[in-house]
């Protein structure tokens, strides 16, 4: 049996100016295998708190710079595996929200690979991400947005289910 490798992750629910939130549409691995949309976000890298890693991926992501403060703690999390190219993945999703002024995405950050893999982008209103048929990621984002949205930041992570 294969050990599963550990890529923890750190993301931003990011509201712009008129409450829609930012996602971005992949191909998912398995267990999903289709398309999804995902808040940006990446993989922690070693040393890096996943404060740290949600402000680094924000930037390169989107070309929004925000600090410590604007995303202040995670507020969700979710974990499970997955499996790409012949190796299982075990993973914990740290979710951190925050407000922007600016709808303006700007893609040059983000590497090859991000760019290979970025279907589309899209700010998505709350009505949207309840009466959509895509799969949206984190599970359960529909139902927190407006919670966040209306400033209710809760003081613990919530657990949010994997699928």
């Amino acid at each position: 049996m294969t050990t599963p490798t550990r890529r923890d992750t750190a993301r931003i629910i990011l509201a712009g100016p008129d409450d829609r939130l930012l996602l971005f549409r992949h191909h998912l691995p398995e267990p999903w295998a289709q398309e999804g949309w995902l808040t940006p976000g990446g993989a922690i890298d070693p040393g890096e708190s996943p404060a740290q890693t949600a402000l680094r991926e924000l930037a390169e992501e989107t070309g929004h710079l925000l600090s410590h403060a604007e995303i202040g703690r995670p507020i969700a999390l979710d974990s499970g595996e997955w499996h790409a190219h012949g190796s299982v993945f075990v993973t914990t999703n740290w979710y951190f929200f925050s407000r922007t002024t600016s709808s303006d995405i700007d893609l040059s950050g983000q590497d090859d690979d991000e760019r290979r893999d970025l279907l589309e982008h899209r700010w998505w209103s709350v009505v949207d991400l309840h009466t959509t048929g895509d799969l949206i990621f984190p599970v359960g984002l529909a139902g927190l947005a407006g919670r966040l949205l209306a400033g209710d930041l809760p003081l613990r992570p919530i657990r949010l289910p994997w699928t």
